[in-house]
């Protein structure tokens, strides 16, 4: 079997158009999510059991169901509802969703991990719940998250993959598109495995260099 190279160099503005789109969901998604996550993580966390028990609740389903079935879910039963997407904008709001409640866990275990007397010395201080959650506790997460939050994103990368499922035109998606076209799928498929590897060095080099900062 002979590796022909030319299937590579005649699609790379597909494969460049695919890694740009890979790029842009997912860098919407990271922050999006990791917001939403922390305003789920100050809910459970200042507003009583039931919310509590709601964010909860949240944080399991996303946990435990298939990504590619909340991905089909928004994008086909979210239409019988009166509420229509179209498949980028579905993708993103699966990934924002996706990332939202693992950064919540995220957050919450490193909260976990601050021993109580922090707490306690800012309410003595006379610090309110939300202060001390703003500049005594959210500081010294840092040294719980970065890791974690860093597996998350390269997760994300992987997972983006996914969104070829409803036709966003990402990296898997349009490698897909080329093997149909080329009929070279182990030309592709090892571009795109390299393509993939790339990307989740890349962001695992830039948050130890994170941590190194720290």
């Amino acid at each position: 079997m002979n590796f022909d190279i030319t299937v590579l160099t005649a699609n790379w503005p597909l494969f460049a158009w695919g890694l740009a789109e890979t790029l842009c969901v997912c860098l919407v998604a990271i922050p999006c999510g990791f917001a939403i996550g922390t305003v789920l993580t100050l809910g459970a966390r200042l507003g009583g059991g039931a919310l509590q028990g709601v964010t909860r609740v949240y944080v399991e389903v996303v946990r435990n169901v298939p990504f590619v079935l909340q991905v089909l879910l928004l994008y086909f039963a979210l239409p019988a509802i009166g509420i229509r997407m179209g498949a980028q904008s579905a993708g993103i709001t699966a990934l924002v969703c996706y990332t939202a409640a693992y950064s919540s866990e995220i957050l919450r275990g490193a909260l976990a991990a601050i021993p109580v007397g922090q707490t306690e010395a800012a309410s003595a201080l006379g610090l309110s719940e939300l202060q001390s959650f703003r500049h005594v506790l959210i500081p010294q997460t840092r040294h719980y998250i970065v890791p974690a939050t860093g597996n998350l994103a390269i997760t994300l990368v992987k997972e983006s993959a996914v969104l070829s499922v409803i036709s966003v035109p990402e990296l898997t998606y349009v490698s897909q598109d080329i093997i149909g076209r080329t009929f070279a799928p182990v030309e592709v498929f090892t571009a795109l495995a390299l393509l993939y590897w790339t990307l989740t060095a890349l962001l695992s080099a830039a948050f130890a260099s994170s941590e190194k900062l720290r």
